[in-house]
């Protein structure tokens, strides 16, 4: 018996994603240029195709169900792709401005080297890029004042994720760096707010360890010298070590870190040509980091 197969149509899901970045069915139906009756009419549609509830009102607060949540990095995925289409079949020029935003906290020289041949393939297209903590650029993208981010963030999914995957932090020394186990031990760090500095703390704190931040700065680049210079330990991915460094673990004294979640962010409906064309990139160049828990979500 020959299966059927259930067609998710393409109108229905953009209502869906514009939906869930706006959480408004009036400024969706301004974005999208319906009204909003026609707004709730083309939700209902999509919830009858899929056989499950997607959106669930309460009051004023519109929420994703957990079947909303699943259906979002899906939908997102296909209409990138749908308007990557389009865009090559109509000979679609990359112009404009991309605000984008990269985390002075999480590998940013492989993100920098993504976006560096991005513009030397497309040298129309103009590039705003700020470096930054991650729970601003965040802030940042929510406000419409960047167009597209990585980041890091504690709990996933999360708000116009598009892909995210996760990676544990490893503590770090120089190599020939000798720990005095009867003193404070030296911490290497961002300020506070930094998710790895928060891991440190917490599982030294978790053992009853003492310690107290020798060094502390806000660029990755900093940190991986302080430690060099055998000024103390820090928390890194694998990708950030440098050679001259080695790892602590448990033999060592060393509890395990809790992982970092980190992950692509944009809104869909405020895309342009340009902007999907990097983001088809970055989620390529990503997919070389071979974790083992890379998700599509919302």
């Amino acid at each position: 018996m020959m299966r059927r197969f259930t067609n998710l149509r393409t109108d229905l899901l953009r209502t869906f994603v514009t939906v869930a970045d706006l959480r408004s069915y009036t400024e969706t139906g301004i974005v999208l240029g319906r009204t909003q009756p026609a707004i709730s009419l083309q939700i209902k549609r999509l919830e009858e195709i899929a056989g499950s509830k997607l959106v669930d009102i309460q009051g004023k607060q519109i929420e994703l169900t957990p079947e909303g949540q699943t259906l979002l990095g899906y939908a997102r995925e296909i209409l990138r792709l749908n308007d990557r289409a389009v865009a090559n079949l109509q000979q679609a020029a990359f112009l404009g401005t991309l605000r984008i935003g990269l985390p002075v906290d999480y590998s940013i020289d492989f993100f920098q080297s993504i976006i560096a041949r991005f513009s030397a393939d497309n040298p129309a297209v103009l590039l705003d890029i700020r470096c930054d903590w991650s729970r601003k650029l965040l802030s940042a993208l929510h406000v419409d004042d960047l167009d597209m981010t990585i980041a890091v963030t504690d709990a996933m999914p999360a708000p116009h994720v598009s892909i995210y995957w996760s990676e544990r932090p490893v503590w770090a020394c120089e190599r020939d760096c000798r720990i005095d186990p009867d003193q404070p031990l030296k911490i290497v760090a961002h300020p506070q707010g930094c998710p790895y500095r928060k891991r440190m703390i917490d599982a030294l704190n978790s053992e009853g360890r003492d310690w107290r931040v020798s060094f502390e700065s806000l660029g990755v680049s900093a940190l991986q010298k302080a430690v060099l210079h055998g000024m103390g330990v820090t928390a890194l991915t694998k990708k950030t070590l440098m050679p001259g460094m080695r790892i602590l673990t448990p033999s060592d004294g060393f509890p395990q870190l809790s992982k970092i979640h980190v992950g692509l962010f944009y809104k869909h409906v405020k895309m342009s040509d340009a902007a999907l064309r990097l983001i088809e990139q970055i989620t390529e160049e990503v997919s070389t980091f071979r974790l083992p828990t890379r998700t599509r979500a919302g």
